[in-house]
Parts: structure tokens; C-alpha cells; sequence
């Protein structure tokens, strides 16, 4: 199998390394992934002529390229340039978890957003650990290298993606769950002096229900979320009229 990796964390992030090391022996494989830290950097692409920057890496035994924008641009220079064609796209390991509303601002679930988008299949791959050391990156790759049949086998509709977090610590097991939506970040932005803000925020989960990626990964468990690229709200979608419109 031909398989693109990326992530959001940067071309030398442990995490991602931990998954493409087990892959490269029996598939083509390439890394394609940002020259720096770009978390949450989302969908955001950089324009403009000459705004991209790229160079290959030697240091891992197979195709690494370094790229100076953000996580989909990576996808979409692979994509074009440098891996084209691949059988599946895996975005990750990220060190951190993309659970619930982080899947908005994620570049880790963006840049397997933007695969699926081109017509790929994708997953993204995310621990939730931000203290994570080698050993629990490679555990979690164990996983996705002895489910990728499972994995790739599944039925998922055009447009669609797994989004996969694992927990922190060995799972006691996978849930096959929804994203949830109740729970999100109150972000606090305060002035600290001389015109710089410091983001702060918390999440309250006091209230949070169960099936959902956030409630079974803070239990253990492996979530697998599949995920649609399609927004619109199909029941508002059906109540609405053209009627009544002032042109």
C-alpha cells in the first residue's frame, strides 16, 4: 500500500515518526509535514507566489519533506508534487488529544480533512497525552498497524474520515462513538502588557453524557469517530423556503 503520513506537530514529531517507522518495511511511504509546530492551525492554506518553502530530510530511512506552511498545505503539496496518488493518508500521531470541538481548530484532523476532501482516504490520529513519551506513541501505532485492514476496510461514504484518539495510559478497550458536541472551551483572552494577549481556557465536563469520543477516551477506551465533511443542516435545510425573500 501507498501510504502518505502528516501531522500537525512538525516533520520531526516523535508521534508521527512512531506510526510511518512501522509501516516502512512493508509499503511505500512518505512523510510530508510542517517545518515547525502548527497546531491548530486548522484549514488555513498559505497563498501567494512563492509562499512555500520545502526540503527532504535524510535522517529516517525513507521520503521525508519539510514544508513551511500549514498541515493541509503539506497534504496538498504531497498531493501535487511530491507523493502523489496515495492509497490512504494518515494525519498524526499528534501529541495531544482531537476530541469533541477540537476537531474545529485541529490541523492534525484538517490536513486528513482536506485528503478526504481531494478524495483520499483518511484517519487522524491523535493521543490524548501531552506529556507522552516514545514508548506510548509507539503503543498506539502498534494498534493502527495491527487494525489497518480492519481500518481501511470500512465502508465509509465519499467525503468522510476516521478521526481516532487514543487515551492516556494502555486502553481497556475501542469504542466505535460520536463526536461530541456539548462540551467546549471557554477561551479567556487577557492582556498581559504591551499589547500581548494570553489565551486561557477550561473545559467543564461536569455535565457531559455518555457516547461520545470525550466521555469513553477519558475512560480508557480507543475512540474511532468517522467523521463528514458535509455541514449543511439538512432538517433547517428542509423547513426552509425561498418564498418571502426581498430581491
Amino acid at each position: 500500500m501507498r501510504i502518505l503520513f502528516t501531522n500537525d506537530d512538525g516533520y520531526d514529531s516523535v508521534g508521527l515518526h512512531a506510526v510511518a517507522d512501522l509501516f516502512k518495511s512493508e509499503h511505500d511511504i512518505a512523510v510530508v509535514a510542517p517545518s515547525s509546530q502548527r497546531s491548530a492551525a486548522s484549514h488555513s492554506i498559505t497563498i501567494g507566489a512563492n509562499a512555500l518553502k520545502h526540503f527532504e530530510v535524510s535522517d529516517y530511512g525513507y521520503k521525508t519533506y519539510a514544508v513551511s506552511g500549514s498541515p493541509v498545505d503539506c497534504v496538498k503539496t504531497a498531493l501535487s508534487l511530491l507523493f502523489p496518488k496515495p492509497d490512504l493518508v494518515i494525519s498524526g500521531i499528534n501529541n495531544g488529544r482531537n476530541l469533541g470541538s477540537d476537531v474545529w481548530y485541529s490541523g492534525t484532523v484538517s490536513a486528513a480533512s482536506d485528503a478526504a476532501h481531494l478524495g483520499y482516504r483518511a484517519i487522524a490520529l491523535s493521543l490524548d497525552d501531552y506529556q507522552a513519551t516514545a514508548d506510548d506513541f509507539k503503543l498506539c501505532a502498534e494498534f493502527v498497524k495491527k487494525n489497518i485492514d480492519l481500518l481501511t476496510a470500512i465502508p465509509l461514504p465519499p467525503k468522510s474520515l476516521l478521526n481516532i484518539n487514543f487515551p492516556k495510559g494502555k486502553p481497556i478497550g475501542v469504542k466505535v462513538t460520536k463526536m461530541n458536541t456539548q462540551v467546549t472551551y471557554k477561551d479567556k483572552y487577557v492582556l498581559v502588557g504591551d499589547g500581548a494577549i494570553n489565551i486561557e481556557g477550561s473545559r467543564d465536563f461536569s455535565e457531559l453524557s455518555e457516547n461520545n469520543d470525550e466521555y469513553w477516551c477519558a475512560r480508557g477506551y480507543v475512540t474511532i469517530t468517522p467523521l463528514l465533511l458535509d455541514r449543511t443542516d439538512y432538517t433547517a435545510l428542509k423547513a426552509m423556503s425561498e418564498d418571502g425573500f426581498l430581491l
